[in-house]
């Protein structure tokens, strides 16, 4: 024979019910250090509200929705567009010399090359029409790695300068907001720039103040706080070590290591390059470092060190730290590119 249950019985079962609800959540979605909820995955999907076309992206995302296009970024050499309808799209960050590849049904009326921007229109039958931009030097490359610059003058002379070294793209490390407005500055700088920019954010590219439209400006302006492309055979993988988070592999950062198998078990990799912010391990002697500047959070180092290591990272690239250092971190090839 079944007892019922009292009123505080009930809810003691339901406060318990939900606090473990809770922390499951928590511990997919992740907490971030100082407090906050890590911010949501940014959706590479949009819809034209008049026009009525459709857009699904890989290595792309939605900026802007103007009256007659959908502006997107690319954070990948490679892009894809799938679209479906009448449409016209404007695609940022794609190198000059990408040849635009269509599969599916339906035609491209036209696609205009400005500087790292491509607008295209046209239109699908019933089903979507694929775009798929490929540069020529897939198989033999020069990139460049750079931190710390700030959103202007500084970043504008280091892609120069990446440009006059041979490289194909640059990738940032970390810290594009340094003074008031450096969100417009980054914007602009970005879409003058001679050649494509995949960047990691930094600590100072957080959310500033109490400002909701700077409160996610680096995921609909910049680029994904944790990605990954392919070029060549090398896996580039973006990662978020701008604050600590809690637990280690909550959130997106540990979601998109969980789908990373080993180089041994990884069909066409033959090495993978890890570009972030912060260093697991500060490289200077202790004597230079007059500050902390490595991750070190109750263990968190010691983990993505592990996570890093075990997939047979061939390279770890940070910024942060305003000097350039190269070592190696128990096995672990480690450099440091911090002086933007």
């Amino acid at each position: 024979m079944s007892t019922p249950f009292s009123r505080r019985e009930f809810l003691g079962t339901l406060a318990l019910v939900g606090a473990g609800v809770g922390a499951n959540a928590l511990a997919m979605r992740g907490m971030r250090i100082p407090l906050a909820l890590e911010p949501r995955h940014a959706s590479h999907s949009a819809g034209h509200p008049d026009r009525g076309f459709a857009v699904h992206a890989d290595d792309a995302f939605p900026l802007a929705i103007h009256e007659d296009a959908l502006a997107w970024r690319a954070f990948a050499p490679e892009p894809v567009l799938r679209i479906k309808g009448d449409f016209k799209v404007t695609l940022d960050n794609v190198h000059p010399l990408a040849a635009l590849e269509v599969s599916g049904s339906g035609i491209i009326s036209e696609e205009k090359v400005a500087g790292l921007m491509r607008t295209v229109t046209g239109n699908s039958a019933k089903e979507a029409l694929t775009l798929h931009w490929r540069v020529p030097f897939a198989q033999s490359y020069r990139f460049a790695a750079i931190g710390d610059t700030g959103g202007d003058r500084e970043l504008a002379w280091a892609l120069q300068r990446a440009q006059q070294l041979g490289a194909q793209f640059l990738l940032h490390l970390g810290d594009l907001y340094y003074q008031p407005n450096d969100h417009l500055n980054v914007a602009r700088t970005l879409s003058r720039a001679p050649l494509p920019t995949y960047a990691a954010i930094g600590n100072h590219d957080l959310p500033h103040s109490f400002d909701g439209k700077l409160s996610h400006w680096f995921e609909t302006s910049v680029g994904p706080r944790n990605a990954s492309f392919s070029l060549g055979g090398v896996q580039f993988i973006n990662l978020d070590t701008a604050a600590d988070t809690i637990p280690w592999s909550g959130g997106a950062r540990g979601a998109l290591l969980r789908q990373i198998p080993p180089l041994d078990q990884n069909p066409g990799i033959r090495d993978i390059v890890v570009f972030t912010h912060r260093p697991i391990t500060d490289l200077r002697q202790p004597k230079d470092q007059p500050t902390d500047h490595s991750i070190k959070n109750w263990g968190e180092d010691a983990w993505l060190h592990r996570e890093l290591l075990g997939r047979g990272v061939g390279a770890l690239i940070n910024g942060h730290i305003h000097r350039s250092l190269e070592g190696d971190d128990r096995g672990l090839r480690t450099f440091i590119a911090g002086e933007g």
